[in-house]
């Protein structure tokens, strides 16, 4: 069983595609589509979504920081603060990416259910999609 440790983590993470990196034509031909407010397109939406995550390295971010870490991983959990600092810009942009196309069912569902991602951890957010989508719309 793999141990989900904040540096492994991270080491799942692609640091260097950039612009000129020419298999981000892949990103283009297959955009996020925007999250209905009914969510009848979410199994397309989170198909997109973590095909995108996969393409950056931020699925494994997304899916297990809390698997090892209840709060997720904190300073002391990294070998260098640079390696912390990478790891907050790397959640920064996995929450970015899922909030992108899911702004409006976010901040009128979710956060109309008292829910507040204040700590903009991508993890909370992608939960708070998948348990309003549960709660509030009763899929399996």
């Amino acid at each position: 069983m793999t141990k989900y440790t904040a540096e492994y983590m991270l080491a799942q993470v692609k640091d260097n595609i950039d612009s000129t990196d020419p298999t981000l034509e892949a990103l283009k031909l297959y955009p996020i589509p925007e999250l209905k407010r009914d969510l009848s397109n979410y199994d397309r939406w989170e198909r997109v979504l973590d095909f995108h995550l996969q393409y950056y390295g931020l699925d494994v971010l997304v899916e297990c920081m809390k698997v090892e870490y209840l709060d997720g991983p904190g300073r002391d959990d990294f070998s260098t603060t640079d390696n912390w600092h990478r790891w907050q810009r790397h959640c920064l942009h996995a929450y970015s990416i899922i909030y992108s196309q899911a702004a409006k069912v976010i901040e009128e569902g979710c956060l109309a259910n008292d829910w507040a991602p204040i700590s903009h951890c991508p993890h909370d957010l992608f939960e708070a999609i998948r348990d309003y989508r549960q709660g509030v719309h009763n899929f399996n």
